[in-house]
């Protein structure tokens, strides 16, 4: 999926890692005028402890983002548009008025959830998790372990029943770093594109 990064209004720019107690806080609205909240809703929780453990808190709320605030914003279309690579399952844009924008293709969600029903909503925090982790950190990349590998196998799967699948070192410090490079507030900066797919792509269709 495509990705176009923004600044983002942060509470505090340190993190526990980094020597400091006070974690940092990422504002995201969830679409109201649309089902978002009820698709996505289920594994907010989920995605806020994944991120809560990194010293990162996630403030949700649903609507739409005050303009001129900098957060990240969650949407749901009925269906990939057809030029989406065949594994996205969203996409994300600027916006100039509220930041950064994801697009979450209802279709291919369902899908994925359909094919992982006994851990649905914990499944559904991961894929969040996976999202935004790659918008914080700004970057075109994906990793050899964790969250934000490019395909989830089924021992990942596994280690999400028992909420054990995390984020690698790198990607807490590159999550942190990208954030901590955003400003409050001014010209967003320069759009980076990135391509991502579907971190669970190979385990499609199991039960």
């Amino acid at each position: 999926m495509r990705f176009r990064f923004t600044p983002l209004i942060l509470a505090a720019v340190a993190w526990p890692g980094f020597g400091q107690s006070v974690p940092t806080t990422v504002e995201i609205y969830v679409n109201s005028r649309d089902d978002s909240a009820q698709l996505l809703g289920p594994g907010t929780p989920m995605a806020s402890g994944i991120f809560k453990k990194i010293g990162v808190r996630l403030n949700w709320h649903r609507g739409e983002a005050p303009l001129g605030q900098n957060a990240i914003s969650l949407r749901t279309v009925e269906h990939a548009p057809e030029s989406a690579t065949p594994e996205a399952m969203a996409a994300s844009q600027l916006n100039n008025s509220s930041g950064l924008e994801i697009t979450v293709y209802k279709d291919r969600v369902r899908r994925f959830l359909d094919g992982h029903r006994s851990l649905a909503r914990v499944a559904l925090g991961y894929v969040l998790a996976h999202e935004l982790a790659h918008v914080m950190q700004g970057l075109a990349r994906h990793s050899e372990g964790g969250i934000l590998k490019a395909h989830w196998s089924d021992r990942d799967f596994t280690d999400m029943v028992f909420h054990k699948l995390a984020f690698s070192a790198p990607d807490v410090e590159l999550i942190h770093k990208g954030l901590a490079l955003r400003p409050a507030s001014g010209r967003p900066q320069p759009a980076i594109p990135v391509e991502d797919g579907n971190p669970a792509a190979p385990s499609l269709g199991k039960r």
